[in-house]
């Protein structure tokens, strides 16, 4: 069967496909993709943790303007913007869609909506999350498995 092939790279492409079919990635992530340069193949890799960890201390940021007995919306709205534009920029679409939902909440002071929405982003991050972990795995056997067959060349 033509298209069950076991060569990585297909792999690494069908689960991308996938990705998109399920409305987790966009056409920004391929954009990225398409950046990758043969000097750095470990690019993704190295973006995907950035905004992982970008991600967490904006999350965090906002968990903690939600916790307070007076929330802090100027607070929730900018770590939300900035959010909302890492995870535009690296193609996470029900992310962003979800962190769209959760501006017009906090643009309305509405704490129990924004409850309720933020929610929805910490589990659309979390779906995010593993998906970009599954790439940057299939990304790093790539990698692994083309050392290996150069270094198995005779020269």
């Amino acid at each position: 069967m033509a298209g069950s092939s076991t060569d990585p790279t297909q792999q690494l492409n069908d689960y991308i496909r996938t990705m998109h079919d399920q409305g987790i990635l966009d056409d920004n992530f391929d954009q990225l993709l398409a950046l990758r340069r043969e000097q750095n193949p470990r690019f993704i890799t190295e973006l995907i943790s950035m905004f992982t960890n970008d991600a967490e201390a904006y999350i965090a940021e906002i968990t903690n303007a939600l916790s307070l007995t007076e929330v802090d919306f100027s607070t929730i709205i900018s770590k939300l913007h900035q959010l909302k534009g890492s995870t535009s920029g690296i193609g996470g679409h029900r992310m962003y869609q979800a962190c769209c939902e959760l501006r017009v909440a906090a643009d309305d002071g509405d704490k129990d909506r924004c409850d309720e929405l933020f929610l929805r982003v910490k589990e659309e991050f979390n779906t995010l999350k593993q998906c970009f972990d599954s790439i940057s795995e299939m990304r790093r056997n790539i990698i692994s498995n083309g050392t290996r067959r150069r270094r198995r060349r005779p020269l």
